[in-house]
């Protein structure tokens, strides 16, 4: 309903002297035209969580579907933080501004997307463009909390499984590196966290390179923190792609 008046709005103060209404990228006026355009930027958590297609959560900016969680708040915070710290897409300070919109009442949130002059799609910070046309996707999660937890374990859902104790040799390999891989080992039952750390050592101890975050692909699929390596069948002659964002030395 906000995104109805805000149209007139607009129009009204451009009549009273106020700024010059910017105009719509194309991309968004696309993306509104077709609604199914629009990615679910949801669907890689859903080993995490339930849509709950017919519950919403929060209000104004901040509604969202409902959603029932299979993992605890701790667990959903840390969630939180790797994808607010991981993000290489867009501007940083635009996440930045998007994460700290989250914790504000509906009157200051929407003063801040004005000022960042932001365009929500559907009146919602799921799908955010910037005045460039740049394209934010927040994953629900991080907007609001699971209105439901679930008794099933994640663990029992066999998405996290014990693996052995054999030790694996991954080549790693980045733009970062110019080039030259680098080749790490680790064990199976080790977590993907493990592996980052690992593999963070050997970039500081071997190549002088300090990190803020890093994202690790195989087969063109994004490793999950929460499961261990052993999941993904990596075998001696495994390349993993590691994106890295370099921290920058002052």
């Amino acid at each position: 309903m906000g995104s109805c008046c805000s149209h007139s709005e607009n129009r009204e103060g451009n009549h009273h002297g106020g700024h010059e209404q910017q105009r719509m990228p194309r991309a968004i006026g696309r993306q509104q035209q077709n609604g199914n355009a629009i990615q679910d930027v949801n669907e890689q958590y859903k080993i995490y969580f339930d849509i709950l297609e017919q519950q919403v959560s929060g209000k104004g900016l901040k509604r969202t579907q409902a959603y029932k969680s299979h993992i605890d708040i701790g667990q959903i915070e840390k969630l939180r933080t790797v994808f607010w710290e991981t993000r290489v897409e867009g501007k940083q300070e635009i996440w930045q501004i998007l994460r700290s919109i989250i914790h504000e009442d509906e009157e200051t949130a929407r003063l801040l997307v004005q000022e960042a002059e932001l365009k929500p799609i559907k009146d919602s910070l799921q799908h955010v463009y910037d005045k460039l046309g740049q394209k934010y996707d927040v994953p629900i999660f991080c907007i609001n909390d699971p209105i439901e937890y679930s008794n099933e374990k994640f663990e029992d859902r066999g998405l996290i499984q014990n693996y052995g104790n054999d030790s694996v040799k991954l080549t790693i390999r980045s733009v970062n590196l110019n080039g030259k891989d680098i080749v790490v080992e680790c064990k199976q039952n080790q977590s993907v966290v493990d592996l980052k750390e690992i593999i963070s050592v050997e970039l500081q101890k071997g190549h002088q390179i300090q990190l803020e975050s890093m994202k690790l692909f195989y087969r063109g699929k994004e490793m999950q923190e929460n499961y261990q390596v052993g999941r993904y069948n990596l075998n001696k002659e495994a390349i993993v792609i590691a994106y890295l964002k370099v921290l920058q030395k002052t």
